[in-house]
């Protein structure tokens, strides 16, 4: 009963209900193996060939030029599959030139539905039983071409890779929404703020003129030191991508003692950042009150400060460096911003009202790449859970 339900997918189109076929991915796709040219042929020049060497050359399942070179080895062709056969071992995408294959990958001829059962075979794990107890995962040419895939009626193979097409140019679309309004964003963090000495920003809202002013983040904030005691509070973590957020949120293990009462309070509106890792951008203005780690600095803001944007502010790359300069200790795992050391910083501020609008237009930013976040990761959820059921 087994051996016939595993030649039978969970879901199909209608009309179709002959068994599938057990075949060689060598029996069903045309396999060329790469082999690197000589390192001194490497270029910069995109003139020369494009060389594809492995998964650092292909972004969402795209070949994207990096590497070219002026000596040809083994060829891909336009719209050929390319397969990673080194560490890690599987990825597959498509190419949209003529390239170069580097030893790290392969060329495989094949339809889309060849290439949608290539990415359900990396996505359930096909390529790990070849690099198990190796020091060097990697596949040879034996392994792909007799790779065992269940394969349906050339009909049904179409339907499968046209309906798969369809939601990968979906995503696609998603991806390319989300670059943009990331981009959007940098655009605005680079235009909004003053640069290079500047006393006023390139781009600013009407109504305001003034020059920003120059002010000590002492002035701005004071530290916050009340501690937990015996109240209850939600424990609250500090990232570099996500700012202040619960700490179950988090895939962490807690490994902090059950007594809290020595962990500083933080209040909604206050800024906290990771004393260690200011420098990196792990800071962020809370939303809820709780607590966090007595290692972490909170900031309580002046009545003429908005925090939000604030928090744009400190995640600036000439921000980050005034906070590396200013960090203590003889190495980078050593670093530490502590109030004291954070206080005399100087920084261009305007008057609240600007800050406000700034800190408001680059939230609503963020909202929008959230949201278009979340759709793509549906979409690709989406997409796994078809691949599960519309291969055997």
């Amino acid at each position: 009963m087994k051996d016939n339900q595993a030649k039978y997918p969970q879901l199909r189109f209608k009309g179709f209900t002959d068994p599938w076929e057990q075949r060689k991915l060598g029996e069903e796709a045309q396999l060329t193996m790469g082999q690197s040219p000589n390192s001194e042929n490497y270029t910069e020049n995109p003139d020369d060939y494009i060389l594809v060497q492995g998964n650092a050359d292909m972004k969402n399942g795209r070949v994207v030029p990096r590497v070219w070179t002026t000596q040809v080895t083994k060829k891909a062709e336009k719209s050929d599959l390319i397969l990673s056969v080194r560490a890690p071992v599987g990825d597959i995408g498509k190419t949209d030139y003529d390239v170069v294959l580097g030893r790290g990958v392969a060329a495989i001829k094949g339809n889309e539905f060849i290439f949608q059962q290539l990415g359900k075979m990396k996505l359930t794990g096909y390529w790990t039983r070849y690099s198990t107890g190796s020091t060097f995962e990697s596949i040879n040419s034996n392994d792909i071409k007799d790779a065992k895939i269940m394969v349906p009626v050339e009909e049904e193979q179409q339907k499968i890779g046209s309906f798969f097409k369809q939601l990968d140019n979906t995503i696609t679309l998603h991806q390319r929404k989300l670059a943009k309004l990331k981009e959007l964003k940098q655009g605005y963090l680079q235009k909004m703020f003053p640069k290079n000495g500047a006393k006023v920003p390139e781009l600013r809202f009407a109504g305001f003129a003034d020059a920003w002013e120059q002010r000590k983040l002492g002035d701005i904030f004071s530290e916050r030191n009340e501690r937990a005691n015996s109240g209850q509070y939600k424990m609250l973590s500090i990232t570099v991508d996500s700012g202040i957020v619960p700490a179950d949120s988090l895939d962490r293990k807690d490994n902090s003692s059950s007594d809290k009462s020595h962990y500083k309070r933080v209040f909604e509106g206050d800024i906290a950042y990771n004393s260690m890792r200011m420098w990196q951008g792990a800071s962020g203005v809370s939303e809820m009150n709780g607590i966090v780690s007595p290692a972490y600095t909170v900031l309580k803001p002046s009545k003429q400060t908005d925090t939000k944007f604030i928090s744009y502010l400190f995640k600036l790359t000439p921000m980050l460096q005034s906070f590396q300069k200013n960090s203590q200790g003889l190495t980078s795992d050593t670093w530490n911003l502590k109030y004291k050391q954070f206080s005399p910083i100087k920084v261009k501020n305007p008057i609240l009202n600007e800050q406000m609008k700034i800190g408001k237009v680059l939230e609503m930013l963020d909202d929008s790449i959230a949201a278009n976040q979340r759709k793509l990761e549906k979409l690709q959820e989406l997409k796994k859970g078809y691949l599960q059921k519309m291969f055997v």
